[in-house]
């Protein structure tokens, strides 16, 4: 993925999420987060991040302690889309970074290093240095991004209503998810964020490893599916993606 090309780099800013606790590594406090800058601030962060990443390419340029600097760069990029996309509803409160050795207590339960998910009931994106990692070294630079851009779909289902009622529909749940996201990187293409075949090459490689993991009672799609839902809304944006629940469209 690129910097370099990103004008802007923007968003709603996001309130501190209610009820959060973070413990491990001392005292308990509220966990640290990822606020967005508010739509009419200009950061310079983008400019440093392309300047440190030689040629705006995050491919590489982060190392495991620096997964905070990595998801605070790409979360501007998936917050542009649906800000333009979807301006009447509200973006997720928080997007809570969770360093290694540390848990978040959520109003889901309680979330760790490994954690890659949204908890409906405070409206907030979780994500994990470690599974952060392991997305980022053994996937590519644009997996964790569209991973992020998995977890807002959840979020954007949630806002419009969209609701699984059964372990099959559990699946088309996670599946219209993946289809958001294909709808995201099908526009940081546009944008020119994209490195074309690599970044494609980073989706394929995560969605394939993620649907791998996925026994008999799985309640995400296996590797083709999630791979069939994220390539129909490249393909076709995110109008694609209403096939999975027709009676509660999103687009």
């Amino acid at each position: 993925m690129k910097l370099l090309l990103v004008s802007a780099l923007f968003a709603i800013a996001l309130s501190a999420c209610m009820g959060l606790d973070v413990e491990g590594g001392g005292s308990s406090s509220e966990g640290p987060t990822n606020n967005i800058p508010a739509a009419a601030e200009t950061p310079d962060a983008g400019d440093a991040a392309s300047q440190r990443c030689g040629g705006g390419s995050l491919e590489g340029c982060f190392s495991y302690y620096e997964m905070g600097d990595y998801l605070d760069a790409v979360t501007p990029m998936v917050a542009q889309y649906f800000e333009e996309t979807y301006p009447r509803v509200r973006a997720p409160r928080d997007i809570v970074y969770i360093p290694s050795g540390r848990a978040a207590r959520t109003s889901c339960g309680t979330s760790n290093s490994y954690a890659y998910e949204y908890c409906p009931a405070n409206q907030s994106i979780y994500i994990g240095q470690d599974l952060l990692w392991q997305f980022y070294a053994g996937a590519g630079d644009a997996a964790p991004a569209v991973g992020l851009a998995h977890e807002w779909g959840h979020h954007l289902q949630t806002m419009l209503g969209v609701s699984p009622a059964s372990r099959s529909e559990a699946i088309d749940f996670e599946n219209q998810a993946d289809c958001v996201s294909g709808a995201w990187a099908k526009y940081a293409s546009e944008q020119g964020w994209l490195e074309a075949n690599d970044d494609l090459r980073d989706v394929t490689t995560l969605l394939d490893f993620i649907g791998s993991a996925e026994g008999p009672g799985r309640d995400h799609g296996t590797a083709a599916e999630r791979e069939k839902a994220f390539d129909t809304a490249f393909d076709k944006g995110i109008k694609a993606c209403n096939e999975f629940f027709p009676d509660s469209p999103l687009a």
